[in-house]
């Protein structure tokens, strides 16, 4: 099977994925996988997202403004980007849902590399690569305009894909949120 048929079928994996919840790999390497539908989020610390934005990246356990596509991040999102500067106040958040999800990286000519390759089977030059991860679904009566936690691992062609673990989740979070049971 030649490689950039893959890329159909991946998309199409994750497109299934939407119903119910996933449960997270404990630790790389590991089989066992921890449930977080119900658990909660406590964020420690208020997070600003600047106007026109609609989320706030955290690595490494600090806030940054982009991320290391080869190791672990996360973001926190919100529901809109008409807003002259939201802050995202400390608090406790319930996870309601944990979904799958793969999250294609392009540029405008990988772009037009890829479309050929994909539609008319030619090889060219570069590849598409993907984040593969979990949105973790919030809910909070006091902040209902907070939508989701969202982390994903290092950034890969598709056979080398995988998901952030538990571990390298609270890692990217650090003492800013951490997720309890």
């Amino acid at each position: 099977m030649r490689r950039y048929s893959i890329i159909p079928a991946v998309l199409f994996l994750a497109a299934c994925q939407g119903g119910g919840s996933l449960a997270v790999r404990d630790a790389t390497g590991v089989d066992r996988f921890t449930r977080f539908q119900g658990a909660s989020l406590v964020l420690n610390h208020d997070l600003s997202i600047a106007a026109g934005k609609a989320r706030v990246f955290l690595q490494n356990g600090e806030v940054s403004g982009g991320f290391d596509s080869y190791r672990t991040h996360c973001a926190f999102e919100i529901d809109s980007v008409r807003h002259d500067g939201k802050t995202i106040q400390a608090g406790t958040f319930t996870i309601s849902r944990v979904q799958g999800s793969i999250q294609p990286v392009v540029t405008r000519g990988l772009l037009q590399v890829a479309s050929l390759q994909l539609f008319a089977g030619l090889d060219g030059a570069g590849s598409q690569s993907f984040y593969e991860g979990y949105h973790f679904w919030l809910t909070s009566v006091d902040q209902p305009e907070v939508r989701r936690l969202s982390c994903f691992g290092v950034y890969a062609e598709p056979q080398d894909l995988y998901p952030p673990t538990v571990e390298e989740i609270r890692q990217a979070l650090g003492s800013i949120a951490v997720i309890q049971q």
